[in-house]
């Protein structure tokens, strides 16, 4: 695999920017007309290669084709047909009213592109999160240059092959994600910048984005809650927080990352969660091909040193294979003073704290005293609390009585607050991540009003306050 790999150097890197800026300026990728082209083209491009890049998902991660073709692929192709269907009406300048003084004029909002972006995505949902900001990147009428996290060989060369064979350079440039190429690649200036990963690397994406001023979205993560009341329905509550949980192995940035129960009903939530995970994965989730594997042995070993740590807490699970990267799904049980080295920050595993509350107000205070969540879920059957709920904190998306299903549902905006990141995408949102909103006035040629030009005399100065009341 290594000799397929992308590395760029500070001169290449410079020279692509370079020949997408000239491309974008003559306004190659800015016709409507083109955008939906390379939407086709790119629907084309993953069709052409979806068996490869099932099997490439199944390399890197050890993802079964039913869950990487609905977690991945599949929602690429809705997220293509959604844009194809929308993006003339979307685009349509948006007219607004004019103030009487500007008379005779009118007014409009038009949707313009940035220029040449820059897209970075992370390892855990390779396909998934480069394709879908690169959907709005082109539905924009944008330039790009798409970077590939180094941890997924196999799926960056199907794409590397795939993006050669559809795409030019000067439209669409696939590099590989690594500290050294990303060095390279954020000293260059770009018109965007739309980063999906960890907080800690989202700060230094931002801080060279600063040198420029341009204008970026931070697709981060954080430790999303997932709270039970005691009138939940707990099977279902146990099943849907179990699926949420350990789909991809728990590296899902908006997978539930601790639970809250309240003290009545942990035992039998707790005998839920069992058997949900055994219905789920088996006796043996090693054995299951439905269950993923971990996906950098970096990632592997901190998830090991994080149940050492927390060892005395361990209720489920905590069974590993460093050859195979295998982590069992994993339950840590405690309370809400429990020193849990897990709690400290997003867990991004197939690790699980669950955690009895006393009452709702000790859940409440809890949950404040962790950074901003990407996503909450609520399990209760009373839509008091749920509004109570859903008031008190702040959150990038919620899910009530169910997880991760907000984010597949592109009428809704995906994104976070905080340190959970920053703008959002998904559907029309991801158009606007990629586009600016310009305000244009048009003034007909009709004698200018003379209560706007100097000298400001007595009566201009009350038509002026009267005016503008």
């Amino acid at each position: 695999m290594t000799k397929n790999k992308r590395k760029v150097s500070a001169m290449e890197i410079h020279e692509i920017v370079s020949k997408q800026r000239q491309f974008f300026n003559k306004q190659h990728s800015q016709p409507i007309a083109y955008r939906l082209f390379q939407l086709d083209r790119l629907e084309k491009l993953i069709k052409t290669y979806e068996k490869e890049l099932l099997a490439a998902l199944k390399k890197d991660l050890g993802k079964q084709s039913t869950e990487a073709y609905m977690t991945e692929i599949g929602l690429v192709y809705r997220s293509l047909n959604q844009m194809k269907k929308n993006l003339t009406t979307w685009l349509k300048p948006t007219a607004v009213s004019t103030p009487f003084y500007l008379q005779p004029a009118k007014s409009k909002v038009v949707k313009r592109s940035y220029g040449v972006c820059l897209i970075i995505s992370p390892y855990n949902y390779p396909v998934l999160l480069a394709m879908d900001p690169l959907i709005g990147a082109i539905a924009g009428g944008n330039t790009v240059v798409l970077g590939l996290s180094e941890h997924t060989p196999y799926v960056n060369q199907v794409l590397f092959t795939s993006f050669q064979e559809f795409f030019c350079s000067n439209y669409i440039y696939l590099y590989e994600s690594n500290q050294k190429n990303n060095q390279l690649v954020l000293k260059e200036q770009f018109d965007k910048i739309f980063f999906t990963g960890s907080p800690k690397v989202g700060q230094i994406v931002l801080e060279a984005a600063s040198q420029y001023l341009t204008p970026t979205t931070l697709e981060l993560g954080g430790k999303s809650p997932a709270v039970v009341l005691k009138d939940a329905k707990l099977k279902q509550a146990a099943e849907r927080i179990v699926w949420g949980k350990f789909l991809n192995a728990g590296a899902t940035c908006v997978a539930p990352d601790y639970v809250l129960v309240e003290r009545d009903v942990l035992g039998p939530f707790l005998t839920e969660v069992k058997e949900a995970l055994s219905r789920f994965y088996g006796r043996h989730p090693r054995r299951s091909k439905a269950y993923a594997r971990i996906g950098t042995d970096q990632q592997l070993n901190r998830l090991i040193e994080l149940l050492k740590a927390d060892q005395d807490w361990l209720y489920l699970g905590g069974r590993y294979s460093k050859m195979s990267r295998y982590l069992s799904p994993t339950i840590l049980l405690g309370s809400l003073d429990t020193p849990m080295n897990a709690m400290e920050n997003e867990i991004f595993g197939p690790i699980l704290p669950i955690l009895v509350m006393e009452n709702e107000q000790a859940g409440h205070d809890f949950i404040r005293q962790h950074a901003t969540p990407l996503a909450f879920y609520l399990f209760t059957e009373s839509k008091s609390k749920q509004t109570d709920w859903l008031a008190t904190h702040q959150f990038g998306g919620a899910t009530i009585n169910d997880t991760i299903l907000h984010l597949t549902n592109h009428q809704l905006p995906f994104g976070g607050i905080g340190q959970s990141g920053m703008g959002n995408y998904h559907g029309k949102y991801s158009l606007r991540a990629f586009t600016y909103d310009q305000a244009q006035l048009t003034r007909y040629n009709f004698p200018n009003l003379p209560v706007m030009h100097p000298p400001y005399t007595p009566i201009k100065k009350q038509l002026i306050r009267l005016f503008l009341k």
